[in-house]
């Protein structure tokens, strides 16, 4: 691989920072509220099933919105879009701040969900267009990082915030930081090509965001109506008649909301599974680990968020790192040690979910976010070379819709597998079932994990791409 340093304008450096700081206070509020629940509960007077759709509303909202980036990035300004997006985060951070109900609640964080939909996907279309191809792993990773660092610290943050000031100043304290950042990406973002007139798909996206919601709706309704054949198995296949109605929409027309003509790359749709299922974990494990320490372990909000701090940092410094990696020595090796750590890590977890105790949870959590962060930013980085330029757009709308709709799914299923305890033991303590649950929970985890390894352990690498060439096509993209 080349190691030449190519040169990036600083206008596009700080535009790229800038959309990377307001996607990552959008993604820090996401799972910042996976802590509050017990507060929550007590709050509005609701059970867990219920309070857990602050973070599924907020993420199917999400990937619903990302969804049609494609779209938007080819039909409107870059600007425009940046614009609306901050004012979503704005309007949505100030409602979800002085919410009296929680329909209210629910409300701001859909729409601060939208206002992160738009920006989180400008990040990785400003690096895919204006960066040199050497270049591209180190700038993904290190963009990567702060919005993987984003959801990891977000349990961390909340904890704090929940303990010590009041859940409410979880969204005031990030709204500053998410205006100073839209603001200055507003002053400094560029782009390419100029928007082009194309008419808007509305059957389809109705398609997408049904097969979204209906799948989301029957795995949530598993814990409280089993396997219900109105409540589980008739959404279920709905979701997956809506699937296969928008699949022949979109391949007989000639301007689909995605063009599955991606999927034909077989390195993007091997790229693409490894970013969501092993966002689908990583998601997941923020959401069941200080739930476990709460529930099963008697800690509160402060120390079974500041549990995941440790390996929220580690994946932090490691990401900008395996980015270098990829770009120097290829996608094999970072591939080869982020499998190893993965593996061990949810191994042990899942081996000594009976015995697990904070400082044990600390180590085994380091373990997994340092694979994690070899695998995450590189996968969507060689996923999205190996596009041509007129599809980079719909890889890029897919890429970042499944991470967040893997995080809404983690999250429900992890719900769903906790509950698991108690169907299986009723009569033992809530302690006991809690720790039944999560069992099952992390041996389900080491199961998508093996998928992810033998995935990344096959990953083919790629031929060299000289910077000119690639810039070229970049440019008529």
């Amino acid at each position: 691989m080349s190691t030449t340093t190519p040169v990036i304008p600083t206008q596009t450096k700080v535009a790229i920072f800038g959309t990377a700081s307001l996607a990552f206070c959008g993604i820090l509020v996401e799972t910042s509220m996976n802590v509050t629940f017990p507060t929550l509960m007590h709050q509005f007077h609701t059970t867990l099933a219920t309070v857990q759709w602050v973070t599924t509303a907020y993420l199917l909202a999400v990937a619903a919105t990302m969804v049609i980036t494609a779209f938007i990035q080819q039909r409107f300004r870059w600007r425009t879009i940046i614009n609306v997006g901050g004012a979503g985060f704005v309007l949505g951070g100030l409602l979800c701040t002085v919410a009296p109900q929680l329909w209210l609640l629910l409300f701001g964080r859909i729409i601060q969900a939208i206002g992160t939909g738009l920006a989180l996907p400008l990040v990785f279309a400003q690096i895919m267009t204006l960066v040199p191809f050497t270049a591209q792993g180190r700038f993904t990773g290190t963009a990567g990082m702060l919005i993987a660092l984003a959801p990891s610290l977000g349990p961390t943050y909340g904890g704090l915030v929940t303990q010590l000031l009041s859940w409410r100043l979880i969204f005031g304290i990030t709204l500053p930081f998410g205006l100073i950042a839209w603001l200055i990406t507003a002053k400094t973002i560029r782009q390419t090509q100029a928007p082009r007139s194309r008419p808007f798909p509305l059957c389809q996206f109705g398609l997408v965001v049904a097969a979204l919601i209906l799948l989301i709706f029957s795995i949530n309704n598993l814990s409280t109506h089993g396997l219900s054949l109105v409540f589980v198995w008739l959404p279920l296949l709905l979701a997956v008649l809506a699937v296969l109605t928008f699949t022949r929409s979109a391949t007989r027309t000639t301007h689909p909301l995605i063009n599955l003509a991606v999927f034909q790359q077989g390195n993007f749709t091997r790229a693409l599974l490894i970013y969501f299922f092993i966002q689908f974990i990583q998601i997941g494990l923020t959401f069941l680990l200080p739930n476990f320490a709460q529930l099963a372990l008697g800690k509160n909000a402060l120390v079974s968020g500041l549990m995941l701090l440790a390996g929220s940092l580690c994946s932090a410094i490691l990401s900008p790192l395996a980015g270098k990696l990829m770009d120097r020595r290829g996608i094999r090796r970072p591939f080869q040690i982020g499998s190893g750590f993965l593996l061990l890590a949810t191994l042990s977890l899942a081996g000594l979910a009976q015995h697990l105790s904070v400082s044990l949870i600390i180590g085994l959590f380091v373990g997994f976010q340092i694979g994690f962060s070899c695998l995450f930013n590189n996968a969507l980085t060689y996923g999205l070379q190996q596009l041509p330029p007129q599809l980079m757009g719909d890889g890029n709308a897919l890429f970042n819709t499944l991470q967040q709709y893997s995080g809404s799914l983690g999250t429900a299923i992890m719900a769903v597998l906790i509950t698991l305890g108690t169907r299986m033991a009723p009569s033992a303590s809530s302690t006991m079932q809690t720790t039944l649950g999560t069992q099952i929970a992390l041996w389900f985890s080491l199961i998508i994990i093996m998928i992810v390894a033998a995935l990344a352990l096959t990953t083919k690498p790629i031929a060299n791409m000289a910077d000119d060439q690639h810039q070229s096509r970049s440019s008529n993209h």
